[in-house]
């Protein structure tokens, strides 16, 4: 493909704008986090009283802004800016109630589900699948006169663009051609042009963004746009279909099947698209004792790498349930496709995992559920490559010391000598 052809397109989609970034315009300059967002809807769930209004003090932000990792003196103001806003719109997870103010808001129907569900990858799916760039209430009415011709649902058109081109878009790519999408017909156009720019050299592919480029203001200005498409990723991200990583959005299923290969377009340049390797999930012998999820007390979906397998296994057909911070059952998740089902441990660090300790109770389990129960350790949590590696059966497959750990022992009358009276 030439270089003149794919600039061709490319100038022409341009010159229907006034000005280069006139493309979709969708999250502010943070990369959300299911997890954190999930936290902060069961705060204001909690603090409303099973969702009612919420009157936001500065011992609230204080609250939010451990939740969501957020530091500084005001925390207030980037929570306002930033997590607050996007849950706010595009996502529609919260309302204020009297807008523009922050003074009081409270959940939607959605913000409910996610504080409420134990799936918040699916709740969130749910919500991406709903924001329509640029119509209202996703979007405040300003930004809807910015881009009166936009009327498209941004994430699923996402995702088909995605599926025809080898499962995954990159951020050169989402720029010229994904964000530009103005209605849901127009995917055919941004499909076969990122079929033509990946045909082409590195240096003719940069003379493409150059026509971006020299149609914005200023230089800052377009750095800023382009660095607006990652933040997109990450939104896209929170749903269960696609996961981020590096300046790549992949879809999950591309990470537990082999690549499959373009089937449109000519043939593309070789490019490295598999930064993590392939997910083998075993599929052991039916057990009538899992054949529904174990019951027991109220659910919370838990950690990031938790929430990362949850996708994965959802992608590859798997009804699941989260057992995170349950007491009494020895594992985090449950998993059944088909007659098969297996429970699963999930041991994660933000960095490389060191020795795994596995509680009494857990290892009773893994000997209890046998070829049924894995063990899944999962490196680099919240960075762009997390590494997951699953152990069938770890009681067989591993070799597993026992340890004596210290406990320490308080006689009934001591602690009845110091307790103090209630009285009521």
């Amino acid at each position: 493909m030439s270089l003149r052809e794919v600039r061709r397109r490319v100038v022409a989609r341009l010159s229907q704008a006034d000005r280069g970034d006139r493309g979709w315009f969708l999250i502010t300059r943070v990369h959300l986090n299911t997890a954190r967002l999930k936290d902060i809807a069961v705060y204001l769930y909690d603090r409303g009283g099973a969702g009612g209004p919420v009157e936001l003090r500065s011992a609230d932000y204080e609250a939010l802004a451990r939740v969501a990792g957020v530091t500084g003196a005001d925390p207030g103001i980037t929570l306002r800016r930033h997590y607050l806003l996007a849950m706010e719109k595009p996502l529609n997870l919260i309302r204020r109630i009297d807008e523009p103010h922050w003074n009081e808001i409270n959940l939607t129907t959605l913000g409910i589900a996610l504080a409420t569900h134990p799936n918040a990858s699916e709740v969130l799916e749910n919500a991406l699948a709903e924001i329509r760039f640029c119509r209202q209430p996703w979007y405040p009415a300003t930004r809807v006169r910015e881009y009166r011709d936009f009327d498209v649902r941004a994430y699923p058109v996402t995702l088909n663009v995605m599926e025809a081109c080898e499962g995954w878009v990159d951020r050169d790519e989402y720029d010229l051609f994904v964000s530009r999408i103005r209605a849901t017909r127009e995917a055919r156009w941004a499909i076969a042009g990122i079929h033509q720019f990946r045909g082409l050299s590195a240096e003719d592919r940069d003379v493409v963004l150059t026509e971006v480029r020299r149609r914005v203001p200023s230089a800052k200005r377009y750095q800023n746009w382009r660095d607006m498409a990652l933040h997109t990723f990450s939104l896209f991200h929170l749903g269960r279909s696609a996961i981020r990583v590096g300046q790549r959005l992949r879809l999950v299923t591309t990470f537990l099947e082999p690549q499959r290969q373009a089937t449109r377009g000519p043939t593309a340049r070789p490019r490295p698209v598999r930064p993590l390797p392939a997910v083998r999930i075993p599929t052991p012998r039916a057990t009538p004792e899992l054949a529904v999820p174990p019951t027991g007390p109220a659910i919370n979906p838990g950690s990031d790498a938790e929430l990362l397998l949850g996708k994965l296994l959802t992608a590859a057909g798997w009804e699941i349930a989260y057992y995170t911070n349950r007491r009494g059952f020895g594992f985090d998740l449950w998993a059944r496709r088909g007659p098969a089902a297996i429970v699963i441990e999930v041991k994660s660090s933000f960095g490389q995992l060191g020795s795994i300790t596995l509680t009494e109770l857990e290892y009773q389990a893994a000997r209890h559920y046998g070829e049924n129960y894995l063990l899944a350790a999962v490196e680099h949590v919240g960075t762009e490559t997390p590494l997951i590696r699953l152990i069938q059966n770890p009681v067989q497959a591993l070799l597993i010391q026992e340890r004596t750990t210290r406990e320490y022992h308080v006689a009934h009358r001591s602690w009845v000598d110091a307790a103090v009276p209630l009285d009521l």
